[in-house]
């Protein structure tokens, strides 16, 4: 029978649905990649650099991983041991770190996230579990995590940037019951059927869970009739005239202005911190009062980090007059000032420039509903209604932000070449594009209904 494996275990505390479907009903094909998998990903490479020990190989499996980690504690062991299998009975877990520190038996969880959050104990309780169980010793349990407040202030420097947080207490205080929920666990796996789990929260905390379109094939539609909108509750269009008349007041030209943006676990550029929304990518479309429209748009691969490049190549294009539209405009107000920080010589026509933000999303709320918007006023959601040509899902392998996030990762790391690099590289300019274009389009629907 499978092993129940520290995923395994975090999946079925989630939803016991969800873990039988793991292990019985698979589904054929995972998201091949994500921005947390990958943020994930390099924080691991950044924490092994900094603690140098022996790296167990995962390439060959975990029976091959729990062969190789016995024979390395057979030989006395690691003052540091990254990706340590151990498998007790059906249980099987693969540590991020077994450090020896002081004469102290450490293990170590290492997550990309700013905090310690509550399914983090759980995750290091079970490993805690399954080695000591393999005898395997552990004094105590850490977390590290990233420290949010660290600032790249040279190339290379990271003292600071991980933090060490002590969850042994509270890894203490679970283990007492975490053997019979990991049994129980284990029973489910070999249940004859899915069991019957109703579509509740869980299936989105504390991660959205991979099944839930399955789980939602045959159920019932969304209700609706109890959102907190009554229009949403009314399933009928409705668009407010007199709640769009102050576009109709928004002096010209109309710039309409959308930013892609990339948050680092582990910052590159000096003078930045983790995660923080740094700017890669903009498309500005420009209309005049005549009507004509004309574009602009910025890419940085290979250049990325010279912000003052971008931010000159912005404020080249878009006008010193006139109104600037974004949706959601609080996030390109962010990335405005981000930028003014870190190119003072911009930042008074930046901050300027942000002092004209005019946000379509409050007005396309107040203005405008249709039912196929399902109770969502995301851009992607109200765009089709409109303007049924600029359907998200027509573009070609950037249809989202964080599809244009791993798109900017995969050119800037080199994962692509050639034809693919440039195709890439024109979905990327596509999406952004349409995203203002998209604005133009719901300004000048709303206007009309002024």
């Amino acid at each position: 029978m499978a092993w129940l494996t520290k995923s395994r275990f975090m999946a079925g505390r989630q939803c016991a649905k969800r873990l039988w479907f793991e292990v019985n009903e698979p589904l054929e094909a995972h998201a091949a990649d994500s921005m947390p998998l990958r943020q994930g990903r390099a924080f691991d490479e950044f924490v092994r650099a900094l603690w140098p020990g022996r790296v167990i190989a995962r390439g060959r499996g975990m029976p091959a991983a729990i062969a190789e980690t016995s024979r390395v504690f057979a030989a006395g062991g690691a003052p540091v041991l990254h990706q340590a299998a151990v498998r007790h009975g059906d249980f099987a877990v693969i540590a991020d770190v077994l450090r020896r520190d002081r004469g102290e038996s450490q293990l170590i969880e290492v997550k990309a996230s700013t905090s310690v959050k509550p399914e983090h104990l759980p995750d290091a309780a079970f490993q805690a579990l399954v080695m000591r169980s393999a005898q395997v010793a552990v004094d105590r349990v850490l977390l590290g995590h990233v420290n949010n407040q660290f600032t790249l202030e040279r190339a290379g420097e990271f003292d600071g940037l991980l933090v060490e947080a002590d969850l042994t207490p509270q890894v203490e205080a679970l283990l007492p019951t975490l053997g019979e929920q990991a049994v129980a666990l284990h029973r489910v796996m070999a249940l004859r059927a899915a069991p019957d789990v109703a579509m509740g929260p869980q299936c989105h905390l504390p991660y959205d869970c991979p099944f839930i379109e399955r789980c939602a094939r045959g159920a019932a539609p969304a209700d609706l009739s109890t959102h907190r909108d009554e229009r949403v509750r009314a399933g009928a269009v409705f668009l407010d005239r007199g709640a769009a008349a102050e576009l109709r007041e928004a002096p010209y030209p109309h710039s309409f202005l959308d930013f892609e943006t990339i948050a680092l676990a582990v910052p590159e550029v000096v003078g930045t911190r983790p995660y923080e929304q740094l700017p890669f990518q903009w498309s500005l479309h420009v209309e005049q009062a005549s009507g004509e429209v004309s574009h602009g748009e910025y890419l940085a691969i290979e250049a990325f980090g010279d912000f003052d490049a971008l931010a000159s190549a912005l404020l080249e294009v878009v006008p010193a007059q006139g109104s600037v539209f974004a949706y959601n405009a609080g996030f390109e107000a962010r990335a405005l000032a981000l930028l003014a920080r870190l190119c003072p010589a911009h930042a008074t026509r930046l901050h300027a420039l942000a002092a004209r933000l005019i946000d379509l999303l409050p007005i396309t709320r107040r203005a405008y509903y249709h039912p196929r918007m399902q109770g969502s006023w995301s851009l992607k959601a109200v765009i089709p209604t409109i303007a049924p040509d600029l359907a998200y899902g027509e573009l070609a392998d950037v249809r989202d932000g964080e599809g244009a996030q791993l798109a900017f990762l995969d050119l800037r790391e080199g994962r692509v070449d050639g034809s693919r690099r440039a195709a890439l590289t024109k979905a990327m300019l596509d999406y952004c594009r349409q995203d203002t274009w998209s604005l133009v389009q719901l300004a000048r629907f709303l206007s009309a209904a002024a």
